[in-house]
């Protein structure tokens, strides 16, 4: 017994490579110890894994690189607003004595909105008439007795002080007269000021007064607000990450809540400032209103569709991972998990443009395991049919430069 305790401790232990000839316990030791001729000893799968858990393996999809076009879709929160708009008051002081329009009144330009009580400012403009009736009167008698003097003046009769008096004083009436002159053109243009009109074709929007109330000057009295309708603006706000992105010219879709389809425009101007508040820019186009369908102050998502870029470097959108302001994607290398980092260029809802990270034809991981794995887990790549296709994750990792 001690003898087989000796031999199963020796083959338990560390076994030869070759077993001896002269071993009598040959059977024995086999059925103790577990040994073999000719071959190495090696524990079996329950020994090898003593210990630890078997290490698990994902099972994921991959998709290829590839070179193409990408059109990036901006969308951003916009309203349609009036291209111009009015608050208009009196420029001169007075009683308003009768409003020609209401809230919702289309006007043509120069349509008369309102009427200033005009009375007064038309006795102001008689007397201004009258005054130039009496410069001129001045005046001739002025130059009137300026030509007798001069004749007197050849007789020694006048000094020539007189006549320099007489010369003087046709000057000055000859300036009343014209003061008298600018005086009645100011008069007239506050007689004709008392009655208001449409500085451009629009719609009432509000009436803020009745009549009846004294219209002032300073601070001014606002009787109606009038907004140009027959053309809109929309106007939206793009994020400062979009700074490039959006060219004058760049075609546009506004979809408004309660029209069948979108309207089509194009970007009329792009703000050269950032919000400081928002990071955002301001960008705006033009929206035809002639059947005034539309309403200023209405919501519209604005869609904007800049011009595709070609020839570039694109990976599924759904390969993308971004967090903490980096984005990445993963490959398959020797069976595992390997995050590469990436410049993104143009983002598209399917689609993304690596402007730095991965080269042409190279797999990328895609779908929910693109979001979850973790770099270096083992992972199987499946087929499009839910079968296990070879991988080629076990060859060299894709030479020369990325792109």
């Amino acid at each position: 017994m001690g003898r087989i305790a000796t031999s199963a401790a020796v083959v338990g232990g560390r076994p030869p490579r070759r077993c001896s000839v002269a071993w009598i316990g040959t059977a024995l030791l086999l059925a103790v110890g577990g040994g073999g001729c000719d071959r190495p000893s090696s524990p079996p799968p329950s020994v090898q894994a003593a210990g630890t858990a078997p290490e698990a393996v994902v099972e994921v999809r991959t998709a290829r690189v590839r070179r193409g076009a990408i059109l990036q879709r901006i969308s951003a929160p916009g309203s349609l607003v009036a291209r111009r708009e009015s608050r208009i008051g009196s420029e001169v002081r007075g009683r308003i004595e009768r409003i020609f329009v209401a809230e919702g009144d289309r006007v043509a330009a120069g349509d008369p909105l309102f009427q200033i009580d005009p009375k007064t400012y038309e006795a102001v403009l008689r007397q201004a008439e009258s005054g130039v009736d009496l410069a001129a009167a001045e005046r001739r008698q002025a130059e009137s007795d300026l030509r007798r003097a001069q004749a007197l003046r050849s007789q020694d009769v006048v000094s020539e002080d007189d006549i320099a008096r007489l010369e003087t004083a046709v000057a000055l009436t000859r300036a009343r007269k014209r003061q008298a002159i600018e005086a009645v053109a100011l008069a007239r243009r506050n007689v004709e000021q008392t009655l208001v009109g449409a500085p451009f074709s629009g719609s009432i929007v509000a009436r803020l007064v009745d009549e009846g109330t004294t219209a002032l000057v300073q601070p001014q009295t606002i009787v109606v607000v009038i907004q140009e309708t027959s053309d809109l603006e929309a106007r939206a706000a793009i994020p400062e990450s979009r700074l490039t992105a959006v060219s004058i010219g760049d075609p546009v879709l506004l979809h408004v809540e309660g029209l069948p389809a979108p309207i089509q425009s194009e970007i009329s101007a792009v703000g050269d400032a950032i919000d400081p508040a928002t990071r955002t820019y301001r960008v705006k186009m033009r929206v035809p209103n002639p059947e005034h369908r539309l309403k200023a102050g209405v919501f519209a998502r604005v869609e904007i569709l800049p011009e595709a870029k070609r020839d570039v470097v694109l990976v599924p959108r759904a390969a993308i991972r971004s967090e903490e302001g980096r984005s990445r994607v993963f490959t398959v290398r020797g069976g595992r998990a390997v995050a590469v980092p990436v410049q993104l260029g143009i983002v598209s809802e399917d689609a993304a443009e690596v402007l730095h990270g991965v080269r042409v034809d190279e797999e990328v991981i895609v779908g929910a395991a693109a979001r979850n794995i973790a770099p270096g887990m083992r992972v199987e790549v499946l087929s499009d049919d839910d079968g296990v296709v070879e991988s080629n994750a076990d060859a060299a990792p894709p030479g020369g430069d990325r792109t």
